[in-house]
């Protein structure tokens, strides 16, 4: 998978992601389109930053990309909603998930699974879930390898017990993993990151070390 061949709503993800990991947040981005196809809204992890915008939520728990996503997106403004789809570069937690079905939107399309965290299996967890129709899509095989791969280095360096995550995320792709620890291991990340490296630049680099593990 190269950056050119990704819809536009992907790229945007990506890009959100990679602003969220430069700015030591979690590496995750998520878009809105409308019927369209349009993007309507943007987020991005927030988690571990801090923003005078009243539009965000920033330095919270609840700072995630879907959530900064949606906050922006107010029903009475958009009576179309429910033909609107949520893009997110990993499968929604529960909070998230949780949000998506009682702000209306009915189609999620994830990059990447996420054992650990990961809620779309709620879809199907209770009659009212269920009456909301939500149509899910995802994983995307090339994006969800250059996610794990991201992602895993981000919490290499981050969270002291990782091991937890990056054992959910073998399960998937233990190449991604594996890359994911090469890149953190060798600080590669955090030179692309000081370099202010391009999101186009940092996902065919990683794309392309992929294509080297299969």
């Amino acid at each position: 998978m190269k950056w050119n061949d990704m819809e536009k709503p992907w790229q945007v993800c990506f890009e959100l992601g990679w602003e969220s990991m430069k700015k030591g947040s979690v590496p995750i981005g998520a878009v809105i389109t409308n019927e369209k196809g349009e993007i309507v809204s943007k987020g991005r992890n927030m988690l571990y930053e801090d923003s005078n915008d009243p539009e965000v939520i920033a330095w919270h728990k609840i700072s995630h990309a879907e959530m900064n996503a949606m906050i922006k997106v107010r029903g009475f403004d958009h009576p179309n909603i429910r033909k609107y789809t949520i893009y997110t570069t990993t499968e929604p937690c529960p909070m998230c998930f949780g949000t998506i079905v009682m702000v209306n939107i009915r189609n999620i399309r994830f990059a990447a699974r996420d054992r650990y965290a990961g809620a779309t299996r709620l879809n199907d967890a209770s009659d009212y879930i269920k009456s909301k129709n939500i149509n899910i899509t995802g994983p995307y095989k090339g994006l969800e390898e250059v996610q794990i791969a991201i992602h895993t280095a981000y919490e290499i360096k981050r969270y002291i017990n990782h091991e937890i995550l990056l054992n959910a995320w073998r399960i998937e792709s233990p190449a991604a993993v594996d890359v994911g620890t090469y890149l953190a291991r060798h600080d590669i990340i955090k030179k692309l990151v000081n370099d202010n490296e391009k999101a186009a630049a940092v996902f065919d680099m990683v794309s392309g070390m992929l294509n080297g593990k299969e």
